[in-house]
């Protein structure tokens, strides 16, 4: 048997919990990032508010060529008209619908409990409840040609 010499380890615990005490202290601010970052990321990944936002897009662009504005069906829908032809934009049971000349029914926002549409001047409001009780609004200036 061969007798085999050991190193002097003192302090080498004591070392070794100061250096993961220091990469844990660096490491803990990203984590807390990473957390708020992986938050966000799921809040922007809600399905209302994906459709709020396309259907906010979409609205824009029908505005953005349109001659003439007016509120229809008491504040429920608005009547856009675009080189002749009427689009109107409306709450429909649990739902926004678009019909063109009043004809068809096209789907542009579901799960809505309540929507109005305000016209004050030139800037139109837009304020929806969903089902789940999330609230949305978008403003709109609208500039006649």
């Amino acid at each position: 048997m061969q007798r085999v010499k050991r190193l002097d380890e003192r302090g080498f615990s004591f070392l070794t919990s100061l250096f993961d005490l220091l990469v844990l202290m660096t490491m803990l601010p990203l984590i807390v990032l990473f957390y708020g970052f992986a938050v966000s990321f799921t809040g922007d990944l809600d399905p209302h508010r994906l459709e709020w936002q396309l259907f906010t897009s979409d609205l824009q662009g029908y505005l953005n060529s349109s001659d003439s504005l007016e509120i229809i069906n008491e504040g429920n829908g608005v009547r856009i008209i675009q080189m002749g032809e009427e689009y109107d934009i409306e709450m429909y049971t649990d739902m926004i619908r678009k019909q063109k000349d009043r004809k068809g029914h096209e789907v542009m926002l579901t799960r809505i409990r309540h929507c109005s549409f305000s016209l004050n001047g030139d800037k139109l409001k837009v304020k929806a409840e969903f089902s789940t009780g999330t609230l949305e609004e978008a403003e709109y200036v609208f500039t006649r040609p």
